[in-house]
């Protein structure tokens, strides 16, 4: 792959050069190879000489001076230039495109498949409480996670989905009371949901579901740990079936449904509290009161506490409460330590912003576990609002006040929906308008990503009408001439694999969807710039043809990296 290559030779040739400057691996690595933001600048550069300047005691642009001899040696590049301060740009030969070009459409699929030496990466997401159906800012969670999962695998990484099913906590308490409160309600009873509850009538359906399989095995029954212990694990397995529901609609399987009930039946959390007292890191203390708060004669209790203060943090952590129950951190460190048991050396967990202030002392914990400080990487996301041509969409009252997930993607689909998730940054709040989502318009993101590849198989079904041969890829010319359009497509075929290195390492999934844009916008722009067709010169027919195959190939695999169908027509 060129960028793959390209990339080697600018740091050997960095290395090579700057032998004498005692430099070491790690003061390489802010060095970046990337697309300039604009074409004209060339199709490569490079930071070095503005990150090495320092550390080499130079001005930048006389080190990129002193480098650019060297870097030139490339066989694709044409021409260097360096811009600036210091940046280096690099055009390169059209037939070094043309040539990859080919090789993507000899790869197929496996073209921008990089090589990670296998290592085992969890991605855990969507993990929110089994207590009823998703509403559409957890499909945003689904979404995300499950394009890092894909663009991880791309990546060359062995990839475990996994969702937390949190079935151990306060929430299953108020599920199981408000389910029991809809159940009597069936036998005429007037009972209210409880005011902490679950108000949303899918409750009504899952209580009829207990009622048939019980009968009025419940209705006497006023003990609330006997209805916890009895019901606890119908209702959690009903809820859960709703989500795996909606789940299922959005082309999403997991390898494991964990439960954290399940995990609290063993020793994990005995194992890992142990681990870290015998670190020292344990001990049983008591806190301050809650800072912001006005607490009235507060009485500290002594806990088990985890000493984040050691990592810089300003409190430590409380692992069990004044119950004696596992806190929400205490249940995180034995969940995390099982995924380090299990052998996963990168932990992926997608949660919502709003829970950030727990990424912390868990990235401690865990480095406290591992001695690293790269295993542990939350991918926070902002919520979604809905709207409809502008206006709020009014709120599902069977959910209880939320807009149900299943509702949108039966409005819009699970392409508009997931393409939509992606084309902003996770922290950024995203308002996701139905009518635009399914517009057949060239300003709605998915139809224009997508109806560039139905172009492209369009001009093959049209090369077949006019009894073109199909072409022999192995026969292309790579030095054919071919128009500034469609070295524009090539040149976006080149930077995949750099996508996808730059995907996973920045876990950011909204790059997938800008460069399928780009790609698109290239094609588009390519479509309309020239006859592609032409019976008269069969060579150049070919070459063209040979362009669309391999950006067809690639925006085929990006879509799909995404969660999102490559339609053949629309």
């Amino acid at each position: 792959m060129l960028y793959i290559d390209f990339r080697q030779h600018v740091l050997a040739v960095l290395k090579d050069k700057l032998a004498d400057k005692q430099l070491v691996d790690a003061d390489f690595a802010p060095v970046n190879v990337e697309a300039p933001k604009e074409e004209s600048h060339g199709d490569l550069a490079t930071n070095a000489a503005m990150v090495l300047a320092k550390k080499v005691g130079m001005a930048p642009r006389a080190l990129a001076e002193m480098l650019v001899d060297g870097l030139k040696m490339h066989d694709a590049v044409e021409a260097v230039e360096i811009a600036g301060p210091g940046f280096i740009n690099f055009r390169l030969k059209t037939s070094a495109l043309m040539g990859e070009g080919l090789q993507a459409v000899k790869l197929g699929d496996k073209y921008g498949q990089l090589d990670a030496a296998k290592r085992k990466a969890m991605v855990e997401y969507v993990s929110i409480n089994p207590t009823g159906p998703i509403h559409v800012g957890h499909g945003r969670n689904a979404v995300f996670g499950d394009a890092i999962a894909n663009v991880l695998e791309k990546a060359g990484y062995d990839v475990w989905r996994e969702y937390l099913v949190n079935d151990a906590g306060g929430q299953i308490r108020a599920l199981v009371k408000s389910l029991h409160a809809r159940y009597l309600q069936l036998f005429g009873q007037d009972i209210a949901v409880p005011e902490n509850g679950y108000p949303g009538e899918y409750l009504i359906e899952i209580a009829e579901q207990l009622k048939a399989k019980d009968g009025d095995k419940w209705v006497n029954v006023a003990d609330e740990e006997a209805l916890l212990r009895d019901l606890r694990e119908f209702a959690v397995d009903t809820c859960l079936n709703l989500i795996k529901t909606d789940i299922a609609a959005l082309g999403i399987e997991f390898d494991r449904y964990f439960s954290e009930y399940a995990m609290h039946q063993t020793d994990r959390m005995k194992e890992v509290v142990q681990i870290l007292r015998d670190k020292g890191l344990v001990y049983e203390g008591t806190l301050p009161p809650p800072k912001g708060k006005e607490v009235a004669d507060y009485k500290p209790v002594e806990l088990t506490l985890f000493k984040s203060t050691e990592f810089g943090l300003p409190e430590d952590q409380a692992i069990y409460n004044r119950a004696g129950m596992p806190t929400y951190f205490g249940q995180d460190i034995a969940y995390h330590f099982d995924k380090l048991e299990r052998g996963f050396e990168l932990l992926v967990t997608v949660i919502g912003i709003d829970q950030s202030g727990s990424f912390k002392p868990l990235a401690k914990a865990i480095e406290a576990l591992t001695g690293r400080s790269d295993v542990y990487h939350p991918v926070t996301y902002e919520m979604v609002k809905v709207l409809r041509d502008g206006q709020p969409v009014k709120l599902s009252k069977r959910a209880g006040n939320i807009v149900l997930l299943s509702d949108v993607l039966e409005e819009v689909g699970s392409d508009a929906f997931r393409f939509t998730m992606l084309t902003v940054k996770p922290t950024t709040p995203l308002t996701f308008d139905l009518a635009h989502a399914v517009a057949k318009t060239m300003d709605n993101p998915v139809f224009y990503a997508q109806y560039a590849h139905a172009r492209l198989c369009a001009v093959e079904r049209q090369r077949v009408e006019l009894g073109i041969a199909d072409v022999n890829f192995e026969n292309v010319n790579v030095n054919g001439d071919i128009c500034l359009d469609a070295r524009s497509v090539l040149r976006e075929v080149m930077l995949y694999p750099a996508l996808i290195e730059q995907t996973a390492r920045a876990l950011e999934p909204h790059r997938l969807t800008f460069y399928a844009q780009n790609l698109a916008a290239a094609i588009h722009r390519w479509y309309a710039a020239e006859k592609w067709l032409d019976i008269n010169d069969v060579q150049a027919t070919h070459t063209r043809l040979a362009v669309g195959r391999a950006a067809r190939s690639v925006l085929a695999d990006v879509l799909k990296l995404c969660g999102v169908n490559a339609p053949a027509s629309m």
